[in-house]
């Protein structure tokens, strides 16, 4: 109804100019939209979709670290590993940054030495690059690619290649492979100073899973027993549930994308819609409307105020957003995936975790003032991650300068407070 009386006032009724206004369910994957069209697309799951994982999601960073050594040859496994991270590739937009390690017994091949923010050019790029890379050979080495993965981090910081927000390092295997004690270290102190949650996929039976769940558990990710018939695009490309669990999307985030069916180059403001009727706020799914819908975007180019409204819109994307999580969160979010996932009694406290588990919440009062500058001229997002109480000293920031931030910017610090135990609320306020 609600689509139906926006198109009344906002559409061409000659349908000369397309624009869309769309919902896709967190839960089922179920799609409407306006206006009705007929689409014959067998495989279409919007969850994985451009606009929809920028509409849950802030900007990140992502590695993605897959084993291409000869086992991948067993049951067409480089198949699925090259399907899946395309599916992956196709649910990042230009607000995200991402390159591409292969690795055997040594890094085999990399898309790029720094990371790349994920234009529709670059996606393709980066897809086409997938096609001309060999997907199976050699032996298998976990420790060289988990180090390449953090000197890119380290240089892409260095070069700004960045989203300056949270990263991500997604690792699959099928084989098995010497990490020692040093190495797991090295991963604990790389993920903390670069506020780096790590991904793992053990594909088949062959696959090392102590050593892929540990990684996990260790720096606060999730790990993926994966069989051989399972759908592998799938479970890699719903990643971004995660962050979709513990950030709330409260402004738009916009989004060029090209229609299926027609091919129109459409410009969409998505937003997350959440459950409220529980304490801390569930994703229901994402809605979009496109501007198209209320104006011709090559006449809006021409008007004065268009460098303004990119401006704006690019800065509301480009937000970073504090992952809200405690050990508890991620051990329902393992949960959700199998019981093979959950994280043992060394790495967390809530080893008997249900569904129905109320874990702790943050006080929702406790907010960023969106208005302050600091010292260096930066606004609190990009604070996201960073150690707003021992910051890097090369950074310049004076114990007075740092006090205005922690004071300004306590939920991108993650200075807001939980509670004690359990949710004391029984539902969740409005943004």
């Amino acid at each position: 109804t609600t689509y139906k009386q926006t198109a009344a006032v906002e559409a061409d009724p000659d349908f000369a100019r397309v624009g869309y206004q769309y919902f896709a369910d967190q839960a089922t994957g179920g799609y409407t939209q306006w206006p009705q069209s007929e689409m014959c697309v067998s495989d279409y799951d919007p969850r994985v979709r451009p606009w929809y994982a920028a509409g849950a999601t802030g900007p990140k960073d992502v590695i993605i670290v897959v084993d291409v050594s000869g086992s991948m040859n067993t049951n067409q496994r480089h198949a699925m590993a090259k399907g899946a991270v395309k599916s992956i590739l196709d649910t990042l937009t230009w607000k995200d940054f991402a390159t591409i390690i292969l690795f055997n017994n040594n890094v085999a091949a990399v898309y790029s030495d720094k990371l790349e923010p994920v234009t529709d050019q670059t996606r393709a790029s980066m897809q086409g690059w997938c096609d001309r890379q060999h997907w199976w050979k050699g032996g298998t080495n976990f420790q060289i690619p988990m180090r390449r993965a953090f000197d890119i981090i380290a240089h892409s910081i260095d070069e700004g290649s960045t989203s300056m927000c949270q990263k991500a390092i997604m690792f699959l295997t099928d084989g098995e492979a010497t990490f020692e004690e040093s190495d797991f270290k090295m991963v604990r102190e790389k993920s903390e100073m670069y506020d780096t949650i790590v991904f793992s996929y053990a594909l088949g039976n062959g696959a090392d899973v102590a050593i892929t769940k540990r990684l996990a558990c260790e720096n606060k990710g999730v790990f993926y027993k994966v069989s051989d018939d399972a759908d592998l695009s799938h479970i890699m490309s719903s990643y971004y549930d995660y962050f979709a669990h513990g950030q709330e999307m409260c402004s738009a985030s916009w989004v060029k994308y090209t229609a299926v069916g027609t091919g129109h180059s459409l410009y969409a403001g998505c937003m997350a819609m959440y459950d409220r009727t529980v304490p801390t706020p569930e994703l229901l799914g994402v809605s979009c409307m496109d501007a198209n819908l209320f104006a011709d975007i090559s006449a809006m180019k021409t008007d004065p105020g268009w460098n303004y409204f990119k401006c704006v819109a690019s800065d509301m994307t480009k937000m970073c957003r504090q992952v809200d999580l405690t050990d508890c969160h991620r051990q329902k979010i393992r949960l959700a995936y199998d019981e093979s996932s959950v994280c043992e009694a060394k790495y967390s406290n809530y080893t008997n975790v249900t569904n129905a588990t109320v874990c702790p919440c943050t006080d929702q009062s406790c907010a960023d003032n969106l208005d302050f500058v600091d010292a260096k001229n930066y606004f609190c997002d990009t604070w996201v991650g960073d150690d707003c109480k021992i910051p890097n000293p090369t950074w310049g920031y004076t114990a007075a300068e740092m006090e205005e931030v922690r004071k300004n910017c306590p939920r991108s610090c993650g200075l807001c407070e939980w509670s004690k135990g359990t949710c004391g609320r029984a539902t969740s306020e409005e943004c």
